[in-house]
This record gives structure tokens, C-alpha cells and sequence, in this order.
């Protein structure tokens, strides 16, 4: 079936989801219309890595919770704290805890993309967000009963705002067509690290080693969900 006549019937499924009563609460406060648009969750492996130490930071999986209209896309993105280990060449100088807050939505556009035979959905989105340094601990280095931390453990160590822009594709045919729609498509971009404000003494030290552009994110997005109550209907909408 030609992505045309895809989208067509998808958005005729998008058109029913409000007959079928699907949106959930919290979707429901969605900037989009939900009666005239659809939601579709997906699992998001996401990993940063710092341009000045090519150090990847591999976040928790958690979920990116999207909605579109077929041209415009929103959603949220809220990643869990990650621990991982500074390094400065060979060198590992400290184990670190790093927290992405204050996130914004996610929101940008899908458009048709790829070929007659390898259709896709090209993705072009942006969030901005603050990045916090909850604690860096030396190695081999302690106070009393407790590793040295140090940065401030009252969560001040923080960024000004900084926007990703990330783009990517998902597979249509797989999303769209059979019984279980699937995915397996990273989301990439780059984003600067301002520098981190009212970490302490050491606040030179790790802006020398973090802070600055190129830095990479990769958001690795699997497992969609469509956000349908009877999804079975609905789905029988748009693959035949």
C-alpha cells in the first residue's frame, strides 16, 4: 500500500479515536486537538555524549509520550537521573550523577519521507531543558564517612536552558502496517552545555571538562503504543 494511501486511512483512524472515546486524561490536556489527532507511545533509550570527553551518560529507559496531526508532533520526555564515570582521556577522575529538568515538550513536525517502497516519517523536533550535576565523588578520595562530593548537594549546579534538535525516521510500513505496529529508529541531534552556575569551588574545573557545545543525543525509540481504546477498530481503519 502507497504511503499516500496510508495516511490517508490513518487519518480517517485518527478522525474515529474520538467515537471511540481513547484519549486518556492526561493526553487529553494535549495542546492538540485529541479528537483530531492521535496518540502513539514508544519506549526511549536515550544517550548523551559529552563532545569535550567523548563520554557517553546512557539514561534509564523511559517512555516519550507523543501526539500528531500528521503534520504537527508534541510530546514529553522525561529522563531519570544517570550515573556515569567522568573521564579526561584514559583517565577516570570521578564518578558523577547528572539529572536533565525542567524539560519542555517535545514538539516539531512529521512529514512524509523515504521512497515509494521503503516509505518513512521524517521527524524533526526539539526540547530544551537544563541539565543539574547532583554529585561528583572522586575516586579514591574520602571525608569522614562519606564520599567527597563536589558539588553542593542541594541540586544548585545547574545550567541556563539549552535546546536539542534532533531528527530521525520511522520505518511506515512497520508502524503503520500489520497487526502490531513496531519501531526501532533513532532520534538524533546536538545541544550546547552552558556552563554550570552555583556548583562551588570546583565550578571551574568541571565546566572545563562538560561544559560546551556539540554535545550529541540519541533518543532510540521502540515498542510504539498507540493510544486507542479499542486499537484492534481502529487499526482495521488504516491497513485496509
Amino acid at each position: 500500500m502507497k504511503i499516500r494511501n496510508r495516511m490517508i486511512a490513518l487519518t480517517a483512524a485518527v478522525m474515529a479515536t474520538a467515537a471511540l472515546g481513547t484519549v486518556s486524561a492526561t493526553q487529553a490536556n494535549a495542546a492538540l486537538d485529541p479528537s483530531n489527532s492521535l496518540g502513539i507511545n514508544f519506549d526511549a533509550d536515550t544517550t548523551t555524549v559529552i563532545a569535550k570527553t567523548q563520554q557517553p551518560v546512557v539514561f534509564p529507559q523511559t517512555k516519550l509520550v507523543t501526539r500528531t496531526d500528521l503534520t504537527n508532533l508534541e510530546g514529553t520526555l522525561n529522563l531519570p537521573q544517570a550515573a556515569a564515570k567522568l573521564k579526561l582521556g584514559p583517565l577516570t577522575l570521578a564518578n558523577f550523577k547528572i539529572s536533565v529538568i525542567n524539560a519542555s515538550q517535545v514538539t516539531g513536525t512529521i512529514k512524509q519521507g523515504g521512497t515509494e517502497t521503503a516509505p518513512a516519517l521524517d521527524l524533526d523536533v526539539s526540547q530544551t531543558f537544563q541539565i543539574r550535576l547532583d554529585s561528583v565523588q572522586p575516586l579514591n578520595i574520602s571525608s569522614g564517612s562519606a564520599s567527597l562530593n563536589l558539588v553542593p548537594a542541594n541540586g544548585s549546579c545547574v545550567t541556563a536552558p539549552t535546546t536539542a534538535k534532533l531528527t530521525g525516521s520511522l520505518d511506515a510500513t512497520k508502524l503503520l502496517g500489520g497487526d502490531v505496529p513496531q519501531a526501532d529508529a533513532h532520534i538524533k541531534g546536538s545541544y550546547t552545555i552552558p556552563p554550570f552556575q552555583n556548583c562551588g569551588p570546583f565550578a571551574g574545573v568541571l565546566n572545563a571538562i562538560i561544559a560546551g557545545p556539540g554535545n550529541t543525543l540519541d533518543v532510540h525509540v521502540t515498542n510504539p503504543e498507540f493510544v486507542i481504546g479499542d486499537q484492534a477498530a481502529a487499526r482495521a481503519k488504516f491497513v485496509n
